[in-house]
């Protein structure tokens, strides 16, 4: 991440400094030369140890599940087109985990531990 973030803004920094314990100082000495190497010969050693993904433009790595996905009209399939209208199949709408939820999680937790739930509801509990 620092080389990374220094290949687009070094020029604005006059010094890095790490600040480690004792412990993680014999590790940061042994790889500092791969991502910092101090010759082309270095350079060229340091190749074959470097991970392929080095991260986005910043360094910092990109995990596709934890990406912000946006869609354009959420619920809605992509092939649904815009001519459909009013007629449009509207029977997947609630069809999701969190659009079945029903009540406040929180509060029917909370009256389950004080015992003031009903039978029905504990036996509904039990099954999600």
């Amino acid at each position: 991440t620092v080389r990374r973030f220094l290949e687009v803004h070094g020029e604005t920094l006059e010094k890095v400094v790490f600040a480690v314990s004792e412990l993680e100082e014999a590790t940061y000495q042994k790889l500092l030369p791969l991502y910092f190497p101090r010759s082309l010969e270095e350079e060229v050693r340091s190749l074959p140890y470097l991970p392929a993904d080095i991260g986005n433009a910043e360094g910092e790595p990109v995990v596709p599940e934890r990406q912000i996905r946006i869609t354009e009209k959420p619920g809605i399939p992509d092939d649904a087109s815009d001519e459909e209208g009013l007629e449009a199949d509207l029977s997947f709408i609630g069809s999701h985990a969190f659009a079945r939820m029903e009540g406040d999680v929180d509060k029917q937790r909370r009256l389950i531990l004080q015992g003031q739930l009903s039978e029905a509801a504990l036996q509904k509990q039990h099954q999600r």
